[in-house]
């Protein structure tokens, strides 16, 4: 076993984040800790209207991970495993997207004021997948309100912001896990990838697919 006591599991709207952080959780033993989306009470208004209710909906989510993520600083992570299926820095991405000038001003002076208090994860896997997987994945669960508003040009937008986010990072070792050969709900290769992630060190950026692991 590699060690692994926080985990974070990171990747664009619909890529199956949820799945993998909960079949680690249950793996590890570990706390679960989950992105507040149905709790946002401005996600709804945001998705019919961006330009009025981005700056609110990023600042609740960037608020609510703050909450969740600083309260780790009082749990033992040597003792007590956590998984998260969200980094704090993610929505450097979101409010990138989102937000105007004005805005993306404002909301950087609070991430930057919040973020020294976030411990970092020891391991953060990033899910890749083609738009088209997104789309299904987004169309086919319980949502409505994405269902409707979140187009294949969004999604497709937004997965290349990932992509470019993540080229950069440097903060923590990163396992890229290409979802598009690596089908997770499939319950043998989920059972594969998380023994691969538990038994492996990784350092640096590594890539994980269904020919090899680079």
């Amino acid at each position: 076993m590699a060690g692994y006591n926080y985990i974070a599991v990171e990747g664009p709207i619909g890529v199956g984040k949820s799945l993998l952080a909960k079949a680690l959780s249950k793996r590890l033993g570990a706390r679960l800790i989950e992105t507040p989306v149905d709790t946002n009470p401005f996600i709804i208004n945001f998705y019919r209207d961006p330009k009025h209710y981005a700056f609110s909906s990023q600042i609740f989510f960037l608020l609510s991970r703050y909450r969740l993520l600083s309260a780790l600083l009082g749990i033992d992570l040597f003792h007590q495993a956590v998984v998260s299926d969200f980094i704090f820095e993610r929505d450097e991405i979101y409010a990138g997207m989102l937000l105007d000038e004005a805005e993306l001003r404002l909301y950087r002076q609070v991430e930057q004021n919040l973020r020294r208090d976030i411990p970092k994860a020891q391991l953060v896997i990033l899910l890749q997948a083609p738009v088209e997987n997104l789309v299904r994945n987004v169309s086919n669960r319980g949502r409505e309100f994405e269902r409707k508003y979140l187009t294949a040009e969004f999604l497709s937008n937004l997965a290349r912001e990932y992509t470019d986010f993540f080229f950069r990072w440097n903060r923590t070792p990163l396992l890229v896990v290409d979802v598009g050969t690596v089908d997770i709900e499939d319950a043998q290769k989920l059972a594969e990838l998380v023994d691969y992630i538990l038994s492996s060190q990784i350092k640096g950026t590594q890539y994980y697919s269904s020919a090899a692991w680079i």
